[in-house]
């Protein structure tokens, strides 16, 4: 072999390792090229321009203003002091201690994604827009990383991500008050993680303070419900309450469901209310008096352009009537001592209220074997109208003359049987309500003393003498009989206001 064979065969050798050595570089550049753009993002991230942007991109999203703290980064976590937005509608949303953590992993694969997303307090208030405050200067939408119009290098921008997700954000203390007396303080909140392209978010809530504009007789202030736990999904056409779990007083429990759609104006809320004790609910005089729970389910509806409305039937469990004295005259009147105090066995009413409109719809107070009541009540404002049918024992009104005879001769197919029936009218104000059966009691004493005294007389002095005018009138038949017939005797005038308080104790009034 010549020496110039041997020479060419020695220089391809070397040509084909500088190739080699060439790809290997390019190879090792692209092995790192990732980490050497994560090592300028987390140049970038640290610097000032980079909050400025946060602010224009978060305040265009938000249709406001964002102003955020300087940032401060910890290795990977970065914090800031604080935050606050203000929108056109009025929204002002203030932040205390933001944290969060860039997932580089996550950054490997093409994602952005944070982790362990905390904030120490937010107070979101609505605030009376006034016509002529300032209005927020919308500033033109910050270019996210990576897009044409930002800063980084074109040859970056090919590695940086195309996917976004927040995993979970977490509030320790969250306050949300309206200008109006509807209010939540103090609650933790917890949003689900959410992905780049979903449309809502899902976020519970437990712990905290609801306040409403509800002001019972017994309370001093407007009543405070205990929040115990709530689960919302947000998202721009709705807010929807799949459920929330109170407690008033240790005792009532409240759940509910419901919406908000905003574009639109409109709201429902469908509430289920169970162990209210019902003394919380009555004035001073009456706490002594009635006792019991209330239970229901009742569905408010309303709107921007509409009257709120309530529809719903709500429930007494283990009512019980006592301390009246008209009862106790009642229980000496007839023997029965059921009258001294008298439980309510069905307590129940449909109702619907709009504005100052309540109507009060399949009515039915019930004591078993005594006595039973139903009908509808109509309250509006202070003005009340109700029609009912009432019903008794024939034991109870054997001590009463003329009142099985002539008022209680109705009949009411759907109720107990075994019972006189009577209908029964209520007008007047709640401070001040009218009944037509005390006069009709009256009248009906007054015709069986007119149409057959004699036959009174000898049903013995305890079947109307007494009651009426007392026990020492009881020796005196003739006499009492007498004055009885006379329209305006004492012996009537005392017996009609009797008759009064013997017919508010049959109607629990």
């Amino acid at each position: 072999m010549s020496t110039r064979t041997r020479l060419r065969s020695g220089k391809r050798p070397r040509w084909l390792y500088a190739l080699g050595s060439l790809l290997v570089v390019c190879i090792v550049i692209l092995l790192v090229m990732p980490m050497l753009v994560m090592g300028w993002v987390r140049s970038y991230l640290q610097e000032e321009a980079f909050r400025g942007r946060m602010e224009q991109l978060f305040g265009t999203q938000m249709r406001g203003e964002v102003t955020l703290a300087p940032l401060h980064w910890t290795g990977d976590e970065v914090t800031s002091a604080q935050a606050s937005v203000t929108t056109t509608q009025g929204w002002q949303a203030n932040l205390d201690g933001l944290h969060l953590m860039l997932d580089w992993n996550a950054f490997r694969q093409g994602k952005w994604r944070t982790v362990g997303a905390g904030i120490d307090s937010i107070t979101l208030e609505k605030k009376v827009v006034s016509p002529i405050a300032k209005p927020v200067v919308f500033v033109a939408s910050a270019p996210p990383l990576g897009s044409t119009g930002s800063s980084i290098p074109i040859w970056l921008r090919r590695y940086l991500p195309t996917e976004t997700e927040v995993d979970g954000v977490s509030v320790e203390r969250f306050s949300l008050l309206h200008p109006g007396p509807w209010n939540v303080r103090n609650t933790k909140v917890r949003a689900a993680t959410w992905r780049q392209g979903e449309t809502s978010i899902q976020v519970t809530a437990e712990d905290g303070i609801v306040e409403t504009p509800i002001m019972l007789p017994a309370q001093l202030q407007p009543v405070k419900l205990n929040l115990t736990r709530a689960s919302v999904r947000l998202s721009r056409e709705e807010l929807q309450l799949k459920e929330a779990s109170l407690k008033w007083l240790d005792a009532g429990e409240i759940t509910a469901r419901g919406h908000l759609r905003p574009q639109e104006g409109t709201w429902e809320v469908s509430t289920h209310i169970a162990g209210i004790p019902l003394q919380e609910c009555l004035t001073e005089d009456w706490r002594i008096r009635l006792s019991g729970f209330i239970e229901g389910d009742l569905t408010a509806r309303g709107s921007r352009t509409a009257t709120p409305v309530i529809t719903g039937q709500v429930d007494i469990r283990q009512g019980i009537l006592t301390a009246l004295p008209v009862l106790d005259q009642l229980a000496s009147y007839t023997g029965v001592e059921r009258f001294k105090r008298l439980v309510l066995d069905v307590a129940t009413s449909q109702v619907s209220i709009t504005g100052r409109t309540r109507q009060f719809e399949k009515v039915i107070l019930q004591s078993n074997g005594l006595l039973y009541l139903n009908g509808n009540l109509k309250v509006e404002g202070d003005q009340i109208d109700g029609n009912f049918m009432l019903g008794v024992t024939p034991e109870t009104l054997k001590w009463i003359p003329g009142a099985g005879q002539h008022v209680f001769t109705a009949t009411h197919p759907t109720g107990p049987v075994g019972m006189m029936w009577t209908p029964l009218r209520i007008t007047g104000t709640l401070q001040a309500p009218r009944e037509d059966l005390s006069t009709r009691l009256a009248a009906a004493v007054g015709k069986v003393l007119l149409d057959a005294p004699g036959q009174v007389v000898n049903k013995g002095s305890e079947l109307l003498i007494a009651p009426v005018l007392g026990k020492d009138a009881a020796a005196l038949p003739n006499e009492a009989i007498k004055g009885a017939t006379d329209t305006t005797g004492k012996a009537v005038d005392t017996g009609v206001k009797l008759l009064e308080g013997i017919s508010s104790g049959l109607l629990g009034q």
